[in-house]
């Protein structure tokens, strides 16, 4: 890197770990302010979840490794740091992606009738919040600004009235994820394209949110106000658990994953608790929104809540199914060729932040995979 990059990383860095100067954060806001590449980088890195990502980007690019070598390296995230290693282990991760970024070459520029594949990049952190007056509020990884926005928005219409439950709605656009935390304390992790409605306090003898996408909850516990979920005919009761949700409405099915605790899952406006589906650990509900019935199996978690920790791992999907899920987070439409190239069955990981011209590689390091672009489609067939 050059001297001045070099100097911008430990200013990054400095910037996370909170021992940065007023002098230093001058010099680091200018930097920011000089072009949209510069932001781009600073909020990225400004992620603690994306420094691990960029850390372990080329490992996780190993194509053609065993599932479980794949189980074995996910466990990244798992793993509890003592308190006197996490600042040492932020600075050499934010130092590192640094050096990623700003060692890239400059991409040239594309008109908008004429794209390649690495014009398809990665989604982002950032969400639309809109409030029950129906204003929107734009959030990104920057927690701060979040909350100054918040604060302005309800300022400008004198405050929101609590007379009754005020319901907002938190979307992640294509190309995009957000983790919330709700007043209760539960943790949720949008995924791409995926809605989020849910009271700004909750009030009554239950919590109740609605999702439209995908999520992954870790619901904070309180055995008297019992947490649900509704995803499209069913519901999920929940007293204090982690578990995920795939609910997206251009889909038959709706997956529904816990990892630990328990739940019970009923068809929506079910009242009778005597008809309530119970979960453990360790298994999956299909439920079908035409038949409104239920089919229970065993999965690996890991495998199914990937996504939270920086990559895609499929587990004997089809390409279809594969490109389904890739088109949400690139944004982009897709078509196949052949029904016999979309039907393909496969097993492996992809790099979640990595750029479209590597996923491309990745399939194209398989065989008999053959992936073109026009306009902003993307055209699979086989070779």
């Amino acid at each position: 890197m050059k001297k001045d990059q070099e100097d911008i990383s430990y200013l990054i860095c400095k910037h996370i770990l909170g021992t940065i100067t007023d002098e230093e954060q001058r010099v680091l806001d200018e930097w920011r302010q000089q072009n949209k590449y510069n932001e781009a980088v600073y909020q990225r890195l400004h992620d603690n979840q994306q420094l691990l990502v960029e850390h372990h980007r080329e490992q996780l690019t190993d194509y053609r490794r065993p599932l479980s070598e794949m189980k074995s390296r996910l466990g990244v995230g798992r793993h509890r740091w003592r308190p006197f290693m996490v600042a040492a282990s932020i600075a050499l991760l934010v130092i590192g992606a640094c050096t990623w970024y700003f060692a890239r070459p400059s991409s040239s520029p594309t008109s908008e009738s004429q794209y390649e594949l690495t014009a398809f990049t990665p989604g982002t952190t950032k969400a639309v919040l809109t409030l029950s007056n129906g204003q929107t509020v734009e959030l990104t990884s920057d927690e701060q600004t979040n909350r100054r926005l918040l604060e302005n928005a309800k300022a400008d219409n004198g405050g929101l009235s609590h007379a009754e439950p005020v319901e907002q709605v938190l979307t992640t656009p294509r190309g995009a994820e957000f983790k919330v935390v709700l007043e209760d304390g539960t943790e949720v992790w949008l995924n791409a394209a995926s809605h989020l409605t849910y009271p700004e306090v909750f009030e009554g003898d239950e919590r109740h949110v609605e999702l439209e996408g995908e999520a992954y909850f870790k619901v904070a516990k309180n055995a008297d106000k019992p947490f649900i979920v509704s995803s499209g005919g069913q519901q999920v009761h929940v007293y204090g658990t982690e578990f995920n949700v795939h609910a997206y409405s251009d889909e038959p099915d709706i997956y529904t994953t816990l990892v630990n605790g328990s739940i019970a899952l009923r068809l929506s406006g079910d009242s009778l608790k005597t008809r309530e589906l119970m979960l453990s650990p360790g298994h999956q509900t299909i439920f079908n929104q035409q038949s409104s019935t239920f089919h229970v199996k065993e999965v690996d978690t890991e495998v199914v809540t990937s996504w939270r920790g920086g990559v895609f791992v499929f587990e004997n999907q089809t390409l279809e199914q594969i490109m389904h899920t890739l088109s949400r987070w690139y944004d982009f439409d897709y078509v196949f060729m052949d029904r016999q190239t979309a039907e393909t069955v496969f097993m492996g990981s992809i790099p979640k932040y990595g750029t479209f011209s590597e996923v491309s590689d990745i399939f194209d390091r398989l065989g008999g995979i053959h992936l073109s672009q026009k306009d902003r489609k993307i055209i699979i067939s086989a070779k």
